[in-house]
């Protein structure tokens, strides 16, 4: 038994632990964990290249919503709470052997199934509520928080659970009341996460961690872009404009986003640094997908001539979420990081209905997000990192 015993070691708050001053880095599992999210993201991206119209356009937004809360779920568990015992590392393998099942099930969604995507969605919620209910039971201080979203995610689990019994579109209207249940329900537990409150160094790296899943996705979406065509200078052409319009997005992200969002505003700002990271996250998925197809048309697939929308849709998603980002935790109310995001945001949403060509748009794009680090490298004064406070 002694043996078995030191396997087991209940969570506690990791801000109030032992080595509290230590630097929260993460962990070895948490990557492992990240990786089944690709297939998700993934399938997602193929879904909406695969079809690119406005309908399979809000399809996709509203799918990625709970693929991406199911990330951030345990993301917020395994930061707030410090553990890694057997019980623990048992638990997430089994939440990630549902994540690869879920993303298995989303391209039959897209074909009007409604039966595995929310069955496979529960498993996995099942799972993060196990935690919390096991959290409740070891961390006093965190226990009515924990109840809080005991009591939030489980009933919204039997809704998705009675969308079994409806067929399209009704089995929607189940999965999106489910879904707001679950989004919201930080919201009203908010004085309690005083109580329990998160790590605010760790944060940041795993949201820029998911950022970095997505962003594969635009380097994906070059690679394999390329792999269907021809290379002529065209494809060529918009497989390099992708490629820096990533690379350009890396830049802006890891080295101007400001985090103070995450101290600077408390609870307001936590919560609009989160919320924002879905429109960032989605954003720069569908952002991907828009390569993927600029590179098939400017390779000579005419199917994919006016899909140019999917670019500026991706981008004024990103530049919106991260604007709103910064002008949250800017001490000015409108500083030149906030101007330019939403500038850029702006100028993709007015390209739209000019109709031009998914190369011409692509390459705007990179032009234009080249400027924009540049500018930022020669008068960017730095940002506040959580660490730094």
């Amino acid at each position: 038994m002694t043996g078995f015993a030191r396997l087991l070691e209940p969570p506690r708050l990791r801000t109030r632990g032992r080595d509290v001053d230590e630097q929260r880095r993460a962990t070895w599992l948490e990557l492992f964990f990240d990786l089944v999210f690709v297939a998700a993201v993934g399938q997602l991206a193929n879904s909406l290249s695969a079809e690119p119209t406005t309908t399979r356009f809000f399809e996709f937004l509203g799918l990625f919503a709970p693929v991406w809360w199911a990330w951030m779920g345990f993301t917020f568990y395994a930061n707030r709470f410090d553990t890694d015992d057997l019980p623990y590392r048992l638990l997430m393998l089994c939440a990630m052997f549902g994540v690869a099942v879920l993303a298995t099930t989303i391209p039959s969604v897209f074909r009007g199934a409604t039966e595995g995507f929310p069955i496979a969605y529960v498993a996995v919620r099942i799972v993060l509520v196990t935690l919390y209910a096991r959290a409740s039971r070891h961390v006093p201080e965190a226990r009515a928080l924990a109840k809080s979203f005991l009591g939030a995610f489980s009933f919204s689990l039997l809704i998705w659970l009675a969308s079994l019994l409806f067929e399209a579109p009704w089995a929607y209207v189940c999965w999106g009341i489910a879904l707001v249940i679950e989004l919201v329900a930080p919201i009203p537990a908010w004085r309690l996460l005083r109580d329990a409150p998160v790590d605010r160094r760790h944060l940041p790296e795993r949201f820029g961690l998911l950022t970095l899943i997505v962003l594969g996705e635009s380097v994906l979406a070059v690679v394999f872009g390329v792999s269907k065509v021809s290379w002529d200078v065209g494809s060529a052409a918009a497989a390099a404009a992708g490629f820096i319009v990533a690379a350009a997005l890396w830049w802006i992200y890891f080295d101007f986003l400001d985090e103070g969002a995450l101290t600077a505003r408390g609870i307001f700002g936590g919560l609009t640094y989160t919320y924002m990271n879905y429109f960032v996250v989605a954003g720069l998925t569908a952002l991907g997908a828009g390569v993927k197809l600029a590179i098939l048309a400017a390779g000579g697939d005419h199917h994919y001539d006016d899909t140019s929308w999917v670019l500026c849709a991706g981008l004024a998603s990103t530049m919106v979420g991260l604007g709103v980002i910064q002008l949250v935790a800017g001490t000015v109310v409108i500083d030149t990081d906030v101007v330019l995001r939403l500038l850029t945001a702006a100028i993709a949403l007015v390209l739209i209905p000019l109709g031009l060509s998914p190369l011409s748009v692509v390459s705007i794009f990179a032009a234009a997000l080249v400027a924009q680090v540049v500018y930022e490298l020669a008068r960017h004064e730095g940002h506040t990192h959580p660490e730094e406070i």
